[in-house]
C-alpha cells in the first residue's frame, strides 16, 4: 500500500499540537523542553526553579553508577526512556483512528463511501479558505490568526508530529499542483479521490474499518521510524550543547543546561 498523506482536521488531536519550527539558535533548548513536557504531561507550566530541579532529577539514573558519561551513553539513556512514550502514543493514535472511522461513517453502515469521505474534505477546505473565494492562497494566509504560543512558551515541531497541514501555507505546499501558489477545491478533491482509491484495497468502492485503520497504521509506523531517527539527532545535538565540546558530561552539566532551557522558556513568554 502506498504511503498516503491525509489532511483531516478531525484527526489533529492525536498529533503534536505545535507545528512551527523553532529558530535555529535555540532549537535544542526548545526540543529539550518539548521532551520534558512529554515526560511530565501533568505538570502545567512549572516555574524555572521547579523545572530545573525536576529536569536534573530525570537524569539521576544516568549518573547512578558513574559520575561522567559519554555521548553514546547519554543517547542510549535518552532512547530508552523515550520508548515507552512512543509506544503509548502509537496505541493512543490507533485507538483514535478507529474513533475517526466512526465519525466519517456518518450513516453508521460500517463503511465509508466516497461521498462521506469527500464531505470531510469539503469541511477541511472550507476551514482553510478564510476569505471563502474557493481558493486556498496567500490571501488566506494573511487572514489566518497568528498563533499565540502554547502553555510552555515554546512553538516547535516535534519529530513525532504527523505530516499534515496545520496552517494555510502548509496546505498549499502539500496540495498545490505544478508549482502553483494556490489550491483550488477541484485540486484538493481530486487528490482525495486518489487517496480513496489507493486505500480501497479490495476495490469495492468503500472503505472498511480495517482498510481505513490499516492504511493509517502503516503510515503511522513509517513516520514513527523516521521520528526515532529524528530524536536520535536531537539527543546528539543536546549532548553537544550540554558538553560544550567535552567528551563526557557530569550531572552539573545537565543542571546548567536545564537552567539555560528555563531561561529560553522565560524569554518566549
Amino acid at each position: 500500500m502506498k504511503n498516503i498523506k491525509f489532511t483531516l482536521l478531525a484527526c489533529s488531536t492525536l498529533l503534536s499540537s505545535v507545528v512551527i519550527a523553532a529558530p535555529l539558535e535555540n532549537q535544542t533548548e526548545m526540543q529539550a523542553y518539548g521532551l520534558y513536557s512529554l515526560y511530565h504531561s501533568q505538570e502545567q507550566n512549572p516555574n524555572n526553579a521547579t523545572f530545573v530541579k525536576n529536569y536534573t532529577a530525570d537524569y539521576a539514573d544516568l549518573f547512578k553508577t558513574q559520575k561522567q558519561v559519554n555521548q553514546l551513553q547519554y543517547v542510549q539513556f535518552e532512547q530508552a526512556r523515550l520508548e515507552p512514550i512512543l509506544k503509548q502514543r502509537r496505541e493512543m493514535s490507533l485507538k483514535q483512528a478507529h474513533v475517526r472511522f466512526g465519525v466519517l461513517n456518518t450513516n453508521k453502515d460500517d463503511k465509508i463511501t466516497l461521498k462521506e469521505y469527500q464531505e470531510i474534505g469539503l469541511k477541511t477546505f472550507d476551514q482553510f479558505d478564510k476569505n471563502q473565494d474557493g481558493l486556498i492562497s496567500a490571501e488566506d494566509a494573511k487572514l489566518e490568526s497568528t498563533p499565540t504560543g502554547t502553555h510552555d512558551g515554546f512553538r516547535m515541531k516535534s519529530p513525532l508530529s504527523m505530516p499534515m497541514a496545520g496552517n494555510v501555507n502548509e496546505f498549499i505546499q502539500m496540495y498545490a499542483n505544478n508549482n502553483k501558489t494556490y489550491v483550488t477545491l477541484g485540486d484538493y478533491l481530486t487528490h482525495r479521490d486518489q487517496q480513496f482509491v489507493l486505500t480501497d484495497t479490495n476495490k469495492d468502492l468503500s472503505l472498511s474499518e480495517d482498510e481505513y485503520v490499516g492504511e493509517f497504521t502503516q503510515r503511522y509506523d513509517e513516520h514513527l521510524a523516521q521520528a526515532r531517527k529524528g530524536y536520535h539527532e536531537i539527543f546528539d545535538q543536546q549532548f553537544l550543547k550540554i558538553s560544550h565540546g567535552k567528551a563526557t558530561i557530569q550531572e552539573k552539566d545537565i543542571k546548567a543546561f536545564a537552567t539555560n532551557v528555563a531561561k529560553e522558556k522565560s524569554l518566549k513568554k
